[in-house]
């Protein structure tokens, strides 16, 4: 019997990973961009979910009815078009208190946790593995995800608080033994 060996695969340049969507820093994994096949990491793809004893279509939708404390808001939210409408309404929502303090964050992982339920959607966050998980962007979002524009005001890492919250619901699923 004879053994065939196949040659070893082209090192992949930086360049390309990351326009893949991922990379890695020293040996761990990083997924750097929520688009593509690691769209599903998106607020703003549409995945219905019910927060708060509402639906809404996507998570970007549910996160800016989050702000607001105000019924009418919060239905003009849930109803826009698509996300980008929803959050450019979150933007003029009267704000609930402790917004920007910490009610943000609460209410993210909220529905991180309404978004990634069902057998699906939780396989697919595990899928994940160990990756770092960094919401790369363009549009110098530094607070929730990390921006690649390369305007020295982004030089600096983001705070990636999206990735961070991702991956503290993965970790939660994985200790639950979730599948």
């Amino acid at each position: 019997m004879t053994t065939t060996m196949l040659p070893a695969p082209e090192p992949e340049d930086a360049d390309a990973a990351r326009q893949r969507g991922t990379e890695t820093r020293g040996r761990r994994p990083v997924i750097s961009s929520f688009s593509g096949g690691w769209g599903f990491l998106s607020n703003f793809h549409i995945s219905v979910l019910t927060w708060e004893g509402r639906q809404y279509p996507t998570a970007e939708h549910a996160f800016n009815a989050g702000k607001t404390l105000d019924p009418t808001w919060r239905d003009r939210i849930a109803a826009a078009g698509n996300p980008g409408e929803a959050k450019r309404l979150g933007r003029r929502a009267p704000l609930r208190p402790e917004w920007d303090a910490r009610v943000r964050y609460e209410v993210m992982a909220q529905v991180l946790a309404a978004k990634f339920v069902g057998p699906q959607r939780i396989a697919a966050l595990l899928s994940t593995g160990d990756a770092e998980l960094v919401e790369g962007n363009r549009w110098h979002d530094q607070h929730w995800g990390d921006c690649r524009c390369g305007r020295p005001a982004c030089a600096e890492p983001g705070l990636n608080h999206l990735g961070r919250l991702l991956m503290a619901r993965r970790a939660e699923l994985a200790a639950r033994g979730t599948r």
